[in-house]
């Protein structure tokens, strides 16, 4: 049995403690990417853009339907 000394016990706790800062920080930027969208749409809806965004969402549910007929030939049904 290899001894532990308070080297590898601390090493080992300064990689856990580096990863979750560096799992908190790529976690803090995506939230932060998402805050930033979120208040452009909803900057966008109070200037009365929500004819252009349903416009848009219309499209793509549009888009997503034809793909789903074209990949299992049953108009979308299962």
């Amino acid at each position: 049995m290899i001894p532990a000394g308070p080297s590898v016990v601390t090493f080992e706790v300064i990689r856990l403690i580096r990863r979750g800062l560096t799992e908190t920080h790529e976690l803090t930027q995506a939230i932060t990417v998402l805050a930033d969208r979120v208040d452009r749409l909803t900057a966008e809806l109070a200037l009365g853009e929500l004819a252009e965004l349903t416009k848009l969402a219309a499209r793509a549910l549009s888009h997503f339907e034809t793909m789903d007929i074209g990949h299992n030939g049953h108009g979308g049904q299962p």
